[in-house]
């Protein structure tokens, strides 16, 4: 099962400096709609010699020692192989073909040489032709030559040879070489002291070179990348792709920056029928930048390193796992070298490995999960737990009106830390339910009974446990109207929904905390049968949601044009068991809702807000608008508001220009710092012949309000990339800022501020 090719965007690099730093380069094609694709070559037929030789022309003579000559459109073909030309002369003895004048060769490969002379020796398909033009089948090139030595049926060399896949009169670059070596069984084209020229202008030279000329990947150096950053200083790429097999292959890129040092990177990536995994390991000796700590001015370790493991494997339809382990160096590792705002805010890096299975009614998992804590300086007692094992077991019957469904949850796992309280949960929670359904509402009453046992080291109490029963009674209805609107078919539902559940208190202040919480409150968390996360505690509840959901169908279709839903809690008693343990009092919850409209075919918006009554304030919203009209034509607003911690503006856009040129901006701001955590502009042309990106930005590395301390990073890149030969990039970043957030709607998740170096 072979990988993909590999799709990378490669610098534009001075010629000399390119020069200097690679000899081969294996080059990678990337498809592009509408735009002639790579093929694989045929195969030359080994009966060619033997099959017939057919001849058209105006005029034949016959002439002495076995020649013959034929004039005027003269039009020769053995079996795939085609030669046209004013005068062809044949001589039986040598079984030499010499055609001259509007000389057109079109052989079994597919490839075309136009020229003025041409000899060819037939059987072993040896001979050489005058200055000219070709075309290359298998990727649509051409250029012009010289001169042609055809070596044999697989083999071509073209001396003085202008090469291109830009279409026919538009000729914005060239590859221009003293010789190139075509060979069709590798399907690989070579040259030596070559030059690719843009617009007529040098823009670098290649002491050798390598590249497909189908869709056939090959080891050999990628293009080298340049380029500067404010972290890095000038930045230097030379990657080597190792072509090892079908199925895995490996890029290893010396990464030199101007003012860290050599960084080492490593990729390595397999895939198998069942499975498919990357490697990564970079690995930078003595960081020049690296010398002691801010805080505590003791000596940091300069070697920086970075590693991942990523593994996916599916045993048959109903088993699998997974791998996923990652770590660092050190805790600013992130920050100098990460690519993406969340990657340089993380604070723990998971380690997992599971193995799952899903069936029809029983499902299970056997997990290991540990974290790299990437901040030293967090205190041990803060760290999360190790969950080494963690056995998940669960169950449920089919839902169906009108009979009882079995459900069970369960869980044991066995929780490691430094410090602290340790040792084995075991979480019980079997359930039924009787699910009532028809097409005016349901009526579903559920009864189950929690169980959380323990077996502690690190504690008086070795083995507390606890058990409580619980209730909950969740029913709805659903009415509609049809309507007209705009002259379009209408219908709107009204969707009223109750949900009671009743958890007696039981004392838990004798229990440990692992990994309880609370949940953040939104509508789907107001139906919930467990006021609080985790496993370390049973959350006492005497409540009852009240919610109502309204939706807008097309009644052609059944789209749904727009939904609105609010909802909230009612509590009939204090809540007594918490996270922290404070007895909570409030009657009512804050109130949520959540809306999302199509207007028109074109135009979206989604929001949802937690609204808090009793203190006339607003805790939480969100808001996404998106104008999309067509495809690469798309504007994102959006607002995020936390009132405790978070209020960014995120506004992003795509939009095609004139004659195949589209800009790319995104801004994101965080309104209550009045600061800039993202911002770039960006322009694109692409064509079937080349691409031309160019972006400028800078984003926020570090952030700490309380003393008024910002850091921005900046960035520029310029990014060229000729089709069927290379990208040639030059930029600052391992991945392009173009492939992240402006291509796509808003993030889910929030960014959360990098914190000051220690």
């Amino acid at each position: 099962m072979p990988l993909h090719p590999r799709r990378r965007r490669l610098p534009l690099w001075p010629a000399i400096a390119a020069g200097l730093l690679f000899g081969q380069t294996a080059l990678a094609q990337t498809p592009s709609e509408g735009c002639p694709q790579p093929r694989p070559i045929p195969r030359h037929d080994p009966q060619l010699p033997d099959l017939p030789t057919h001849v058209r022309a105006d005029e034949v003579d016959a002439v002495q020692d076995g020649r013959s000559e034929f004039r005027g459109h003269v039009d020769m073909t053995q079996g795939q192989n085609r030669l046209q030309a004013d005068q062809v002369i044949y001589d039986s003895q040598t079984d030499i073909s010499q055609a001259r004048g509007n000389v057109v060769l079109d052989n079994e490969t597919g490839d075309s040489y136009r020229t003025q002379y041409l000899e060819m020796h037939n059987e072993t398909r040896r001979g050489h032709a005058t200055a000219g033009t070709y075309t290359l089948s298998s990727n649509d090139a051409r250029g012009d030559m010289q001169r042609v030595d055809f070596l044999d049926q697989d083999h071509t060399k073209l001396t003085k040879v202008r090469y291109t896949t830009c279409a026919p009169g538009q000729d914005d670059w060239y590859l221009v070489a003293p010789e190139m070596e075509i060979d069709n069984v590798e399907e690989m084209a070579y040259v030596r002291n070559a030059r690719v020229e843009f617009k007529g202008v040098p823009i670098y030279y290649l002491p050798r070179g390598a590249f497909s000329i189908s869709n056939k990947r090959k080891s050999g150096f990628l293009t080298p990348s340049f380029g500067y950053t404010s972290q890095n200083g000038a930045d230097v790429t030379a990657p080597y792709y190792f072509n090892l097999a079908p199925n895995y292959d490996a890029t290893v890129t010396p990464h030199v920056m101007g003012l860290r040092g050599l960084q080492l990177q490593n990729e390595f990536r397999y895939l198998t029928r069942r499975s498919e995994g990357k490697v990564d390991v970079d690995f930078l000796p003595g960081d020049q930048l690296r010398d002691r700590d801010r805080v505590t001015g003791e000596p940091l370790n300069k070697d920086r390193y970075a590693g991942k493991y990523a593994h996916v494997h599916t045993f048959n339809p109903l088993w699998s796992g997974n791998v996923d382990l990652r770590g660092v160096s050190d805790k600013d590792y992130l920050k100098d070298f990460g690519n993406n705002l969340n990657t340089t805010s993380t604070t723990h890096l998971p380690q997992n490995a599971e193995i799952n299975y899903r069936g029809s009614i029983w499902n299970f998992t056997t997990r290991l999960n540990d974290h790299q804590t990437v901040d030293k300086s967090i205190a041990l007692s803060d760290r999360p737990y190790a969950r080494l094992p963690q056995l998940l077991l669960s169950a449920n019957t089919p839902t169906v009106s009108g009979q009882v469904q079995y459900q069970l949850a369960s869980e044991f796992v066995h929780f490691q830390r430094d410090v602290g309280v340790i040792g084995d949960r075991v979480n019980l929670t079997p359930a039924v339910s009787y699910p009532m359904l028809r097409s005016y509402g349901f009526l579903t009453p559920k009864v189950g009974v929690r169980y959380i046992g323990y077996g502690l080291s690190g504690t008086s109490d070795t083995s507390p446990s606890v058990s409580a029963g619980f209730f909950s009674l969740d029913g709805g209805l659903f009415f509609d109207r049809d309507f007209v609107l705009g002259g379009r078919d209408y219908t709107q539902t009204l969707e009223p929904r109750l949900y009671y559940l009743y958890v007696p208190r039981k004392d838990q202040d004798h229990l440990p905390n692992f990994d309880s919480g609370v949940p953040e409150l939104s509508f789907p968390n107001l139906f919930r049968d467990q006021r609080l996360d985790g496993g370390d505690r049973i959350g006492d509840a005497n409540q009852i949601t009240l919610a109502l959901t309204s939706r807008v169908l097309d009644a052609d279709d059944g789209a749904e044009r727009l939904r609105g839903s609010i909802g909230r809690i009612y509590y009939f008693a204090d809540r007594r068991v918490n996270i922290p343990a404070d007895t909570l009092t409030p009657s009512t919850s804050d109130i949520v809702a959540e809306a999302a409209a199509r207007l028109r075919s074109n135009w979206f918006v989604t929001g949802t807000a937690q609204l808090d009554t009793a203190n006339s304030r607003t805790q939480k919203s969100n808001i996404y608008l998106q104008y999309n009209p067509a495809r690469n034509k798309i504007v994102n607003i959006g607002q995020r508001y936390s009132r405790l911690d978070l209020h960014q503006r995120d506004i992003s856009l795509e939009w095609p220009l004139i004659a195949r040129w589209s800009i790319r901006a995104r801004a994101l701001d965080s309104i209550r710092d009045s600061r800039t955590v993202e911002s770039y502009v960006g322009a694109q042309y692409q064509s079937c012949c080349w691409a031309f990106r160019a972006i400028l930005g800078r984003r926020l590395l570090e952030s700490d309000p309380t003393t008024n301390r910002f850091k921005h990073g900046k960035f520029i890149m310029f990014e060229l990339e000729l089709t069927g030969l290379a990208k040639h990039a030059r930029g600052d970043l391992p991945e392009s800022p173009l492939k992240q957030s402006v291509f796509s709607t808003f993030p889910d998740e929030t960014w959360t501020p990098p914190a000051p170096r220690r």
